[in-house]
């Protein structure tokens, strides 16, 4: 690919019909479509593949909790309530939910799957341990928290 643009420069070169700055804008636009026609694009998976992907995690007993919260919420007993889950192999993750006036770009496509992976794998545990497994283990936790205070 180098030697088909250098023999372009060469020809443009020996030609003499242009002026240099045509030629520069003319090198520099062929260098730019080349440099990112190469670049490398991520392979982002849509909603329904992160679903696929998320139920296959969870078919193989990867248990992942997302646990949303404000960035004033109590964040005392996160650590009682992980090890609570833990118990079942669940891992849990703490994610920030932002007020109305900061809300982060969902519409790009990693968002939007991450979104959906999430979902997936949070319905995923309701559905296996129950409903009310989420807020007994919460009670737990903060019995457990009051007692290590």
């Amino acid at each position: 690919m180098w030697e088909a643009m250098q023999s372009w420069i060469n020809i443009l070169f020996h030609m003499k019909k242009l002026p240099n700055m045509i030629l520069l804008k003319f090198v520099l636009t062929g260098s730019l479509f080349l440099f990112t026609s190469c670049e490398k694009k991520d392979n982002i998976p849509d909603c329904e593949e992160a679903y696929k992907l998320a139920k296959s995690d969870f078919d193989q007993g990867k248990y992942i909790y997302y646990e949303y919260q404000y960035l004033n919420q109590d964040k005392s007993g996160n650590e009682a309530f992980k090890n609570t889950l833990k118990q079942k192999n669940i891992k849990v993750l703490f994610k920030t939910k932002h007020p109305a006036s900061c809300i982060p770009d969902d519409s790009n496509e990693l968002e939007k799957s991450k979104n959906c992976y999430r979902l997936q794998m949070n319905l995923g545990i309701e559905s296996k341990f129950g409903h009310k497994f989420l807020d007994s283990a919460r009670s737990e936790a903060k019995k457990l928290h009051g007692k290590s205070k």
